[in-house]
């Protein structure tokens, strides 16, 4: 009997293309939705306007316009499970249409960005499981604790494409300081790095007047500090050899992360689930230098493979950095490959 999942993730570097295949690998049939960050989404811990922004949804009801338009593409199909990675388009109005073929359906969520960052407390409810990234969270909101999966990747590594440093990610101050502070330590000289940063996407305040207007007066919020980095980057006015226009696909992130060294990892500050990065990199034998520090609490951590990065004063060990060393992959992440990862959390719970 063909099992139906409609899955609903992030586009995330084509990762969403990886998880709908490897579904298909094990015999179930697929249809994506975007789960699409809308335009005034108020769920974000740092949005502005919060009330302004939760009346335009409650008038306008931007996810179910959106849900609409993408159920009617799919047609009247029914699905056994519904499997969802974070919840910005999630709302009562798709469990309704739903369950109105399939009211047995089963409905799994999980959570690869934590409570610091998003608030979708209400959304949780609307599930039979849920799993989320983050260790803390998982404790503070009674929630079961599912780390990050990885891909298994098969990729010949030659000298000359070998660096002693990697870095990929999305742009945010927090990561421009700390690396700024790294490549510039005069012992860095001369270590081979492949460390590439790219803005966030524009958001509706993206504005030169606006910009001009935070500079003139000063202002000293994080927030506005924030935005104002991010315009620069995007306008090109920050200059940087790491900072390039656009992400790079999956496949090159991935191809870079298994022919370096060292993996650097920073994570957003008050996160302490470990980012896909960081679980690729040990799960790949990777030595890791990051600023999740929750990490040396795990039965899996080794001080000789993984280093912690101090927020305040980002130094690195150079002598270390350059040292070629394998390490043992523990068993532990045996069972995040993502088709181990995929069967245990969509079969969880099911009758």
């Amino acid at each position: 009997m063909i099992v139906r999942v409609l899955l609903i993730t992030p586009q995330f570097y084509g990762i969403e293309k990886k998880i709908k295949s490897v579904l298909e690998e094990l015999d179930y049939e697929v249809i994506w939705i975007e789960n699409k960050t809308l335009q005034f989404d108020y769920h974000g811990i740092n949005s502005k306007f919060k009330l302004f922004r939760k009346i335009y949804f409650f008038l306008l009801a931007p996810r179910i316009c959106y849900l609409k338009k993408e159920l009617n593409r799919i047609g009247n199909l029914k699905f056994d499970i519904l499997f969802s990675i974070n919840a910005q388009i999630i709302c009562k109005y798709l469990f309704k249409k739903l369950k109105s073929t399939n009211p047995e359906i089963h409905s799994v969520l999980y959570l690869w960005d934590s409570f610091s960052m998003y608030n979708w407390i209400k959304e949780l409810k609307l599930f039979d499981k849920v799993y989320t990234f983050d260790p803390v969270d998982s404790i503070n909101y009674k929630i079961e604790y599912k780390p990050n999966f990885y891909l298994r990747v098969n990729i010949n590594i030659s000298p000359e494409n070998e660096y002693d440093l990697f870095f990929v990610g999305k742009f945010s101050s927090d990561r421009l300081v700390k690396i700024d502070k790294i490549l510039t330590l005069p012992e860095m000289r001369g270590i081979k790095c492949f460390v590439k940063l790219w803005p966030s996407y524009k958001i509706f305040l993206h504005n030169h007047f606006i910009f001009r207007f935070f500079k003139a007066f000063n202002f000293k919020s994080k927030w506005v500090r924030n935005y104002q980095l991010n315009f620069e980057v995007l306008e090109g006015k920050i200059k940087r050899e790491y900072l390039v226009a656009e992400s790079l696909s999956y496949e090159e992130m991935q191809h870079h992360l298994i022919c370096s060294n060292v993996i650097l990892d920073l994570p957003f500050q008050r996160q302490t689930g470990y980012t896909h990065r960081l679980i690729g990199a040990l799960a790949n034998g990777k030595k890791v230098i990051t600023t999740n520090s929750y990490i040396v609490k795990e039965k899996f951590f080794n001080s000789g493979q993984i280093h912690i990065l101090d927020h305040q004063n980002p130094e690195v060990d150079c002598n270390w950095i350059t040292k070629k060393s394998t390490f043992q992959v523990d068993s532990f992440f045996l069972e995040l490959e993502l088709s181990t990862w995929l069967k245990s959390v969509i079969n969880a719970g099911m009758a």
